[in-house]
């Protein structure tokens, strides 16, 4: 299938979201941002742990970020120069 992806940490197959399901998401779990940045889940589950990244909804064990923070975010996070901090 097109729309699947593997994921080396954990053996699942991740669904990309078409166009069409994007216009309807509010928010991606941790596999589908850390699949979005190229990043590792166990990279994200770091960030949780000390207070990085985008802020996260937690509900039992499930972890999801609302696209309107995954955004903020990437706003906040953005520069045009490399002697700009990334972080403040």
């Amino acid at each position: 299938m097109e729309n699947q992806v593997n994921s080396h940490q954990s053996g699942r197959q991740l669904r990309r979201p078409t166009v069409r399901d994007d216009a309807r998401r509010i928010a991606l779990d941790e596999y589908e941002l850390a699949g979005r940045w190229g990043l590792s889940v166990k990279t994200l589950r770091r960030w949780r742990q000390e207070q990085l990244g985008p802020i996260f909804c937690k509900m039992g064990a499930r972890v999801t970020y609302l696209i309107s923070e995954i955004e903020a975010y990437e706003r906040r996070v953005s520069r045009h120069s490399t002697f700009t901090a990334a972080y403040q």
